[in-house]
């Protein structure tokens, strides 16, 4: 099972059972490793264990000849397109058969994956047709196709009724039209320069085209052309047939196909995704917190997490934006899909748009091939955005567009794609300076951030260090094998006091040293020293104008309604004397002489 899986690269099993050719793998000596169902039915064997009862290989099946055939077409070109013969089938019915196969390499096994189709129906119409070329007369009314006899110039002299149910004109009516009247621009010079005037007497040529009904409409035929002896004059004789059934059936071939292919890099994707989740799981980055702040942004998380609106999550770099997303994503109805990552300030401008969107095969110089993009690996599921304020300016008006209409078009193709994606963006800046300074859309700032939620940074919720020391204390015993249950209350105090500029993330690596060198049972803790560079204060400024926009744009919601029901410290989830003494701080105060 393990090869087969292998050899056809994966492909849903369902799929590949109820196909509607039959499919095979064998090794390079032809012995089976996989069958389909119709591969079995096609050789007249009920199902794949029948079949392998009575013969173990391709070579019993087709017999020497066809079978060294193929070996050799495939031992000079790896591969075999469309290859048409014929063998007994079993009870001796004679089979005909159209053989599409190629060499593959599975882990350093050379093996033979392939296609067979039943051709016998067409193989003996063509057959029937030129066994009764002599009689046709007798037999032209009652054929299934439709007959056309007409001279050089298109010229109709004769047809059966059956091109007069197919076309829907009467008799009479035919006889006074020309070959070009039911056939379409398209086909009127191909068909007259090529066939008619290098058709030899005893030649057919079939081919296909598109034929016009008397009500406009048109449909797909097969047409065989030849010259006949027709009252001493050499006339051409067409018949065609309806294939509008088998084009349907190969379209659908066709899209399940392509479908089969989307959905194996799609869960090629997935994969990726489902281990970094399955990694992240285990490592126990839980969110750590008793303190009001973080049960704030706890009970944001859960209301918000049953809907499909966006989310901005705003918060220094390590408080755990992307845990946060994590949290919402697993609590939402979106859970059972894999959420999708990605980081706008790793990936470079140039790269950024394919890694979204996705690459149509010949979009540019490298792109050897069509590949699915972050939107459509998230169909379904969670799209975290972290860095969002990284994005390039002109890739913004291409997201808004997913936001609002969810679709998009991959780069290179004009075909929309069309995504059920739930959006949480996170970032460490403040969208709306960013805004401010012509950087950022401010019709994606406002579509973003529908609902914020802002994650305190370390130093403002010093009550939860003790219990965060604990965690990754407990963490690191089990990873390292140690048995560390002591933490001097100096050791603990000089952590509480530190002002961890990177926040969870620091306190974690501070932590993962410690136990790295500390002896026995006790965790001892080296000096701590902080140097407050411009950078970091900028970067608590800008959280700060963050919280002050975002109160502010509360406040002007509500009409400057601080408490009470639908005011804007409910809506904050904070008390209001929290919030009065936070607008004091931030110097918010209300452009008016009027009291809230």
């Amino acid at each position: 099972m393990n090869k087969r899986k292998e050899g056809l690269e994966g492909l849903p099993l369902e799929l590949v059972e109820e196909a509607p050719v039959g499919i095979f793998l064998c090794d390079e000596k032809g012995n089976f490793l996989y069958i389909n169902k119709t591969f079995a039915l096609i050789f007249g064997f009920k199902d794949a264990k029948e079949l392998k009862g009575s013969c173990q290989s391709l070579y019993h099946l087709l017999g020497p000849i066809e079978f060294n055939r193929v070996w050799e077409e495939l031992r000079a070109h790896h591969q075999v397109h469309a290859l048409e013969f014929s063998i007994e089938k079993k009870g001796g019915d004679p089979l005909w058969l159209c053989l599409t196969a190629k060499v593959i390499s599975v882990r350093f096994q050379r093996l033979v994956e392939g296609f067979i189709i039943d051709i016998t129906e067409k193989k003996e119409t063509a057959q029937a047709l030129e066994r009764t070329q002599l009689q046709w007369r007798m037999l032209i009314e009652q054929a299934g196709d439709a007959f056309f006899i007409h001279d050089h110039e298109g010229c109709i002299l004769e047809v059966n009724q059956r091109a007069c149910d197919t076309l829907g004109y009467s008799r009479e009516e035919l006889l006074k039209m020309t070959i070009d009247d039911i056939d379409i621009e398209a086909q009127k010079k191909k068909h007259k320069t090529v066939f008619w005037s290098r058709l030899n007497p005893s030649q057919y040529v079939t081919f296909e085209g598109i034929h016009k009904r008397k009500d406009g409409s048109t449909y797909p035929v097969e047409v065989t052309l030849g010259r006949v002896d027709f009252g001493g004059k050499s006339l051409l004789l067409s018949i065609t047939r309806d294939i509008s059934k088998r084009k349907e059936v190969e379209n659908e071939l066709k899209r399940a196909y392509e479908e089969i292919e989307k959905l194996k890099e799609r869960l090629e994707l997935e994969n990726i995704y489902l281990r970094e989740e399955i990694e992240t799981r285990f490592s126990n980055n839980e969110f750590i917190g008793e303190s009001p702040a973080i049960k704030r942004v706890l009970k944001l998380a859960e209301k918000v997490a049953k809907e499909d609106t966006c989310v901005l999550i705003i918060g220094e770099t390590g408080t755990g934006k992307e845990l946060l997303a994590r949290l919402i994503h697993n609590m939402s109805p979106r859970k059972e899909r894999p959420m999708i990552v990605v980081n706008c300030a790793v990936l470079p401008p140039t790269l950024i748009e394919a890694e979204l969107f996705g690459v149509e095969k010949g979009a540019y110089t490298g792109a050897i091939k069509s590949r699915m993009g972050r939107f459509e690996a998230a169909n379904g599921s969670t799209l975290f955005l972290d860095e969002i304020g990284e994005l390039p300016l002109d890739l913004q008006a291409k997201l808004l567009r997913v936001l609002e209409q969810k679709e998009f078009e991959r780069i290179g193709s004009s075909r929309t794609l069309s995504v059920d994606v739930r959006i949480i963006a996170a970032t460490n800046q403040d969208l709306s300076q960013l805004v401010r300074e012509k950087r950022s859309r401010a019709d994606l700032y406002f579509r973003l951030s529908v609902f914020p939620i802002y994650i305190p940074p370390l130093r403002e919720r010093r009550e939860d260090i003790p219990l965060l020391i604990w965690h990754f204390v407990n963490l690191f015993n089990r990873t390292m094998g140690k048995r560390i249950v002591h933490i001097p209350e100096s050791t603990i105090k000089k952590l509480i006091d530190y002002p961890w500029p990177g926040n969870v993330r620091e306190l974690r690596n501070v932590i993962e040293r410690a136990m790295i060198l500390s002896e026995g049972t006790t965790l001892t803790v080296e000096d701590l020293t902080f140097s407050e560079t411009s950078q970091q204060r900028s970067n608590l400024l800008n959280l700060s104008q963050v919280e002050r926009e975002h109160i502010l744009r509360v406040l002007t919601q509500t009409n400057w309604k601080v408490s009470g029901k639908g005011g804007a410290a409910e809506i904050l989830g904070l008390k209001e004397s929290t919030l009065r003494a936070k607008m004091k701080k931030l110097g918010i105060r209300r452009p008016s002489s009027r009291n809230t």
